[in-house]
């Protein structure tokens, strides 16, 4: 017996429907999600977070910071392109940062047909620009594409904002990047571990990235506070 990845349409991408006594063809469910997976790994959304949506995202109905930023985020969803500023999430490891920004893309890749989107994490920036290793080892050319890919890209995720300490010369091209996205009025939406005014004696978002970088991003971005606990911590 031959097992099926789709059962309703056994795989030809396609429904067979009635209507008013004729069949006709339509398009099975299962090719918008193999459109939508196929969007997202050209978007470069991490595997696990691929086709997640704002429906995935269930805030603790106690707790008054994640209602108000999953409702943030349907409004930015909603109205985007028509959007002042983009957003930044801020909050603790584990409280469903990276599960919003992954989400937002899911709805406007959807909502969008031809929608230019990159998700980018500053780690996996940072060692894509070859920070630590020898001048002469680091590939320029690639570089340079990278970061104007990032600069010019529709809407760009950048998570993990400040997650490492990183060189003069990587702040910089960072900067470029933000800058230019800023001076061009390009849709950026950041999510970070790191808050403005940290009670608990932690540093700050400022202290991490700098005035001038902070700077642009007030500008930029309308910041979200998503607190709570480490659901890992809770749920596994």
């Amino acid at each position: 017996m031959t097992a099926f990845d789709c059962k309703e349409c056994k795989d030809t991408g396609f429904i067979t429907i009635k209507k008013e006594g004729k069949e006709y063809a339509r398009r099975c469910k299962c090719q918008s999600r193999d459109r939508l997976l196929s969007k997202s790994d050209r978007a470069n959304i991490p595997l696990r977070f691929a086709g997640a949506d704002l429906g995935g995202y269930y805030p603790d109905k106690s707790n008054p910071y994640q209602i108000k930023a999953k409702k943030t985020v349907e409004n930015y969803v909603k109205d985007y392109p028509a959007v002042d500023k983009g957003l930044l999430l801020q909050g603790t490891i584990g409280v469903g940062k990276t599960r919003l920004l992954c989400a937002i893309a899911t709805e406007l890749m959807e909502k969008f047909e031809h929608l230019d989107v990159y998700y980018i994490d500053w780690n996996d920036l940072v060692r894509k620009m070859g920070s630590g290793e020898d001048h002469s080892s680091r590939d320029f050319n690639a570089i340079n594409t990278l970061i104007n890919k990032l600069a010019d890209v529709e809407l760009l995720l950048f998570d993990e904002l400040a997650a490492s300490r990183v060189s003069q010369w990587v702040y910089d091209n960072i900067y470029f990047l933000i800058n230019k996205r800023y001076n061009n009025k390009k849709s950026t939406i950041c999510a970070t571990n790191f808050y403005d005014n940290p009670t608990d004696g932690s540093e700050s978002l400022t202290q991490r990235i700098g005035e001038r970088l902070r700077s642009r991003l007030f500008e930029m971005t309308h910041v979200v506070e998503v607190k709570g606990i480490d659901y890992r911590q809770k749920y596994l």
